[in-house]
């Protein structure tokens, strides 16, 4: 009974060693997909209490480009402006506005945030 147990569940396990995983996570952008994580939001008031380097200026806009689209919106325009943020080597990023577009040629609705990109210093355990 053991050894008829045992052969089932070894053709199970070999029947499966085929079977082949498709995903659709571009492998030459995987890195970009978790850049927004390695960049945090900070808020001026918590910037008083921590040492940091100004890297530069970014920004991240969000376009909606047909009615059928979803509109624009502040998240996503925040999202792109951390990758932006990354691209420079930041770790924490300060936003100093977001503004809401009206309707042109290109955007039915179009946010675009606007930010500082910055170099928090972790601090040294003593």
């Amino acid at each position: 009974m053991n050894r008829l147990i045992t052969l089932a569940f070894i053709g199970l396990l070999s029947g499966c060693s085929n079977y082949q995983f498709n995903s659709n996570v571009d492998k030459e952008k995987f890195d970009t997909y978790f850049k927004p994580s390695q960049v945090t939001v900070y808020d001026k008031k918590e910037l008083l209490d921590l040492e940091y380097t100004v890297l530069g200026a970014v920004e991240g806009s969000s376009c909606q480009e047909a009615a059928i689209d979803l509109p624009a919106s502040e998240k996503e325009a925040r999202t792109k402006a951390r990758i932006n943020a990354a691209d420079m080597e930041a770790n924490g990023v300060v936003f100093q506005s977001c503004i809401n577009f009206k309707q042109d040629e290109t955007c039915v609705s179009n946010v675009i945030c606007y930010g500082r990109a910055l170099k928090i210093e972790t601090p040294a355990n003593d």
